[in-house]
This record gives C-alpha cells, structure tokens and sequence, in this order.
C-alpha cells in the first residue's frame, strides 16, 4: 500500500472517528472559566470549572477523540452561570493522565471517574449533580449511572450509541487497529489511535450492559440528530426501549446530525432546565 493511501486512510479516521478537539499547550481561557487538577486512585483529572460554586454540579463529557474545550461555549453561556459547571477531560485525553497503560473500555472509564463524581455530588450543597454529554460521552454515561446510581441525579444525552448491533467497528476501524494504519495514526498527535481503540472496545462494553438498563430510575432526556452519519439514529429506539419503565425522554431531531450540541446550544440547554425541574 503506497504512503499516500495510508495517510488518506488516516485522515478519514479523523473525519469520522468522533468530534475532534484539539489541545493546544498554549490555550487561554476565558477569565470565568478555571483549571484544576484532581488527584484520584489511577488518574490526575483535569477539569475546566465555571458558574457559580454553591449551584448544582453540571458535568459536561466528551466524545471521542476530544477534551474538555469541546464545552468551552458551554462553559461561557450566561444561562448556565447559576450552576457550578465542570467540563472534564475524560482520562487519557486532554490533560487527564492516566497511571498504567490506557484502559480503552467503558468499564475503566467508569470506574476511574466514579469516585470523583460521587465526590462533587456529595460536596455539593443541594447534594445533587447532573451529566451532559455527548457522542462516546453519551455512551459512557448510562454505565456510569449502572455503576454510582446514587451519585448522579439526571442526565442529558446526545447523539450516543447504546445499541451493541448499531455499535460494531466500522471497515476504517478496523483498518486503523493493525499496522502500519496504527503506527501511523499513533504518531498523529491527535489521539487518534487511542480513539479507535475506544471504538473497537465499545460493542463489548454495551453489551456488558444490556442486562442492566433496568437499574436505571433517574431522569434522562436523550437528544438524536436523524441526519447523524456517525451514530446511528436508531440508538434512540434502542435507550427509548430500554429506559421504558422511567420513561426516558427521547427527542428526534429531524434535520440534526451529530453535531446538535453546538448547532443549537439554546434547545440544549431548555432542555437541560427541564430535567433540573424534576429534582
């Protein structure tokens, strides 16, 4: 295979692996927003902080590959100042190090996470906290609510995968797993490599799930793009099915796709208020 297919191949990773954030070493953030280190078993968490310190802890996770700037409007919006917001760099991305080599499953992301989570929501002054997240984020999260049910209150999902048929690597995932495509995409920079080892992964841990999404009794709104080309709509049938016994508030969104969490952050955020409303 010449070079230049293996970079075109690589670049189509990038195109549709997930929404790519980039770090850079020298980002300046706005002067509402914080920067701070949590110190945890397995992991030194970084975490961009804004909003008011006494509100309700909102946790904002990211997709696949990414960082805690995917939210950095979020963190900015005047609707949300009146909670106390956290958006993570999920660990092993951004500046979140991880101890040990990089676990690329659900199980050792909620695990990791789990303790800190329960931390915030027990330090806060109303005791409650809520999750919003996106793409990979959003497939995460239902593990994290199976897995610390009483330290999360509600949570918003968008364009997530749920689904383990809708959820198999794609050709390009499993091009980018073997050699030279994964010496290639590991020297990229952009965590691409670590991105499609998630990928490749996370069938296994949905499917680990699925006898558990009985376990799930808090509020969830979950939001879907039918014009998603990297998540496959019908996940929302799959968490709507599931969810049925709470029920779960599914909305579809006819022309989005998968990027609706910044294509209309203000519907993002109604939403977010309702589920604030049934705490």
């Amino acid at each position: 295979m010449k070079k230049r297919s293996l970079t075109a191949i690589v670049l189509l990773v990038m195109l549709v692996s997930g929404c790519l954030v980039i770090n850079s070493e020298d980002t300046v953030y706005d002067d509402a927003i914080s920067v701070s280190q949590y110190e945890l078993a397995s992991v030194r968490l970084n975490v961009l902080e804004s909003g008011d310190p006494e509100g309700i802890p909102l946790v904002l996770i990211h997709g696949t590959p990414g960082s805690a700037d995917f939210f950095s409007s979020y963190l900015v919006d005047p609707a949300l100042q009146d909670l106390h917001l956290f958006a993570i760099d999920r660990p092993g991305w951004g500046e979140s190090q991880v101890s040990g080599e990089f676990d690329a499953t659900l199980a050792s992301q909620s695990a990791m996470l789990g303790d800190w989570l329960c931390r915030i929501a027990e330090d806060s002054a109303s005791g409650e906290l809520l999750i919003l997240a996106h793409s990979y984020g959003a497939t995460l999260t239902p593990r994290l609510i199976m897995d610390h049910p009483h330290c999360i209150s509600a949570a918003l999902l968008l364009a997530g995968g749920a689904d383990p048929d809708l959820t198999a690597p794609r050709w390009y995932n499993h091009v980018t797993a073997v050699p030279p495509v994964s010496w290639l995409a590991s020297i990229t920079g952009l965590g691409l490599k670590r991105s499609n080892d998630e990928m490749m992964q996370v069938r296994s841990g949905l499917e680990a799930m699925r006898p558990k999404w009985r376990s799930i009794k808090l509020p969830i709104t979950v939001i879907q793009g039918e014009d998603d080309m990297l998540v496959h709509p019908d996940n929302a049938d799959f968490i709507e099915e599931k969810l049925a016994h709470i029920p779960a508030n599914v909305i579809r969104r006819i022309e989005d796709g998968h990027m609706v969490v910044h294509s209309d952050r203000p519907f993002v955020i109604a939403e977010l208020r309702k589920l604030l409303a049934q705490l």
